[in-house]
């Protein structure tokens, strides 16, 4: 198992602490760590993550190791989570 720390900034931050642990699988990808957040942290459900769902809404994103990652489908095929690792969720950013 991989324990990493999930850290809220922006709206996330709003709804529960500003930081987490979780612990996924080795080789957890996207849905995983969604999945361990559900569980972890009910209230993002329904308003960051989708209920019932290990999907995010639209308008947040993970960044990990320097790279943003939207949601849960396919676009964390290059993601290697190690133990201890530092995750942000945040809000995306909304230009103008």
């Amino acid at each position: 198992m991989t324990k990493c720390t999930v850290d809220f900034f922006v709206l996330p931050a709003s709804i529960t602490e500003q930081k987490v642990e979780i612990e996924v699988k080795e080789g957890a990808k996207l849905r995983d760590i969604i999945a361990a957040l559900r569980l972890k942290v009910p209230a993002l459900e329904g308003k960051i993550i989708i209920t019932g769902q290990d999907y995010m809404v639209d308008g947040f994103t993970f960044n990990i190791h320097g790279h943003f990652y939207v949601d849960g489908f396919d676009n964390d095929q290059d993601l290697q989570l190690k133990d201890g690792d530092h995750i942000a969720l945040l809000t995306m950013p909304v230009g103008g």
